[in-house]
């Protein structure tokens, strides 16, 4: 008994021997370590080098050079973060406990476009419902006894909070027999691509081809493998009038994602300014000092072969006017009004 219980202990310890043989060894802890950890994923998981037209062998030989082998972790960061901003990339970050680096020129260098407090000032005037994550406004016509010419309007602030069907059928259900739906998607910074396919797939009644999915599948800069995206019918309630999306550069990530699959339904207009892009989807490397990198690791393409990620540039370029703010007024809302009214 004693003997078998020995020789089950020793396998035991063989076998985990063994796997260790196998397992890669965690990456080093030290500065050189750390900077070869965070260029090589990035070498092998991002997507866009060729797009961008980025030498990333030729920006590691650079920053490699303000590797010291002690040097301290903010340091280190520093250095890292720099190469990394080299992507252009707002899906791009290294995250650690003191500083978290980030490229935000894709909206920084943009005018706003938006500007929630005049709107709930001049428009809602405190008459707006909140259905789930949307606030929902009725711009009533002229006409009090018939809505047919009423406009309903809906801002969605954020694709990472959560939407129902109850929701949709609530707004898609109060919309009917009105003139149209203008959609605000304005300054939301993206979230779950899953909530922009459910909302856009109250928009049409047949499967509808809005692009191609591009995903990282090995470790050469152009190894993917695609596929075709389809929006699909929601079973159940749909709206068929004419649609407004409002975006500015602050719509990001999912929200420029939805911004594509509007643009291609043929009772959808887009108004406002090109969308902030961010049309890869990030991969995820834990690293040895507890630091966490992301990197895009998918590209999305329109049905012509366009890249989505410099954004998408909508149908009606409007920005707000400065004019326009002092009489309480936004542009780009205004636009969508005349657009919906003028397809009465």
């Amino acid at each position: 008994m004693f003997r078998y219980i020995f020789i089950l202990i020793a396998g035991m310890f063989f076998f985990i021997a063994c796997e260790r043989i196998f397992i890669e060894p965690d990456a080093s802890k030290d500065p050189l370590g750390i900077f070869e950890d965070i260029w090589d994923f990035t070498d092998r998981h991002y997507s866009f080098f060729e797009e961008k037209n980025i030498d990333w062998a030729a920006k590691g030989d650079h920053y490699r050079q303000f590797l010291i082998e002690d040097m301290d972790a903010v340091s280190l960061f520093d250095v890292c973060a720099a190469m990394l901003y080299r992507l252009r990339d707002g899906h791009v970050n290294l995250i650690s406990s003191f500083d978290r680096s980030r490229y935000w020129a894709w909206y920084l260098d943009s005018p706003e476009n938006f500007d929630y407090p005049l709107i709930e000032r001049n428009y809602f005037k405190d008459r707006q419902r909140y259905i789930g994550p949307l606030q929902f406004f009725v711009f009533e016509g002229m006409d009090e006894e018939s809505p047919h010419d009423d406009i309903v309007y809906i801002y969605y602030g954020s694709f990472a909070q959560a939407i129902s069907d109850a929701n949709l059928d609530l707004v898609i259900n109060s919309a009917q027999g009105r003139g149209g739906i203008i959609i605000d998607v304005r300054s939301n910074g993206g979230g779950s691509p899953e909530n922009a396919r459910k909302l856009a797939s109250r928009f049409t009644d047949q499967r509808t081809l809005v692009g191609t999915n591009w995903v990282k599948n090995g470790p050469g800069h152009e190894d993917f493998r695609q596929s075709d995206v389809y929006i699909k019918p929601h079973d159940g309630s749909l709206f068929h009038g004419p649609v407004v999306v409002l975006t500015n550069r602050k719509s990001y990530s999912a929200t420029t994602y939805f911004a594509q699959y509007m643009k291609v339904l043929p009772n959808v207009t887009l108004v406002g300014d090109t969308t902030g892009g961010g049309g890869g989807m990030p991969a995820v490397r834990d690293l040895a000092n507890g630091w966490r990198l992301r990197v895009s690791s998918t590209r999305f393409l329109d049905p012509e072969g366009v890249s989505i990620e410099s954004g998408v540039v909508p149908d009606h370029v409007v920005y707000m006017t400065e004019t326009g703010r002092m009489q309480g007024r936004d542009d780009i809302l205004d636009k969508a009004l005349e657009i919906v009214r003028s397809a009465m």
